[in-house]
């Protein structure tokens, strides 16, 4: 049985155009409802979960050596 993942890039996407077709409903421009600094702070804190759980990832496999 072949193993399913998620695509992330899809995944994202998707959470985008939640978030624009939110917006259109509510009749409010994005950058009224977001700010910038907690979405850089929230991609701060994703890609430094990220890298945490590769570098344990790549700390387990078996080496050739």
């Amino acid at each position: 049985m072949v193993e399913r993942r998620p695509d992330p890039f899809a995944l994202v996407a998707g959470v985008l155009s939640l978030l624009v077709a939110a917006c259109g409903v509510t009749g409010t421009a994005p950058w009224e409802v977001v700010d910038l600094r907690w979405v850089l702070a929230g991609v701060a804190v994703v890609a430094g979960i990220a890298f945490l759980v590769a570098s344990v990832r790549n700390s387990r496999a078996t080496s050739d050596d």
